[in-house]
């Protein structure tokens, strides 16, 4: 006599799911001597494989843009004035500089990344 069990495949995640995202390192950006904000790369834990992309924040702390592992930046802007502002593809600190109007070339410093947040938890 053959035994078998059923089994089906697991359910696919939706779409639309939040998934886990893990700060992967930061800097401070600054030019001129002067402090602009921060830049933190992040990877979002996605279940056909990673997702790597850059947030990017004024002294304040406000999301002011993003930018792709690739290079593409853009400007944060309100849905009611046409939504993101593509500034094309840069490399990281020219991107920056365009994204905070900077005049002086624009330095990266890194910042410590509280181990909670590391993907190597």
């Amino acid at each position: 006599m053959l035994s078998t069990a059923c089994s089906a495949p697991p359910e696919p995640t939706p779409p639309l799911v939040a998934r886990p995202v893990v700060e992967l390192a930061r800097w401070n950006v600054s030019a001129g001597g002067r402090t602009l904000g921060q830049i933190a790369r992040l990877q979002i834990q996605d279940p056909a494989g990673p997702i790597v992309f850059y947030r990017i924040t004024d002294r304040a702390g406000r999301h002011v843009g993003d930018a792709s592992e690739a290079g593409r930046f853009s400007r944060r802007r309100p849905d009611f004035l046409g939504g993101d502002e593509d500034l094309g593809v840069w490399s990281l600190e020219r991107g920056l500089a365009l994204l905070f109007d900077a005049s002086a070339p624009v330095a990266l410093v890194p910042v410590p990344v509280d181990g909670d947040f590391r993907k190597d938890r």
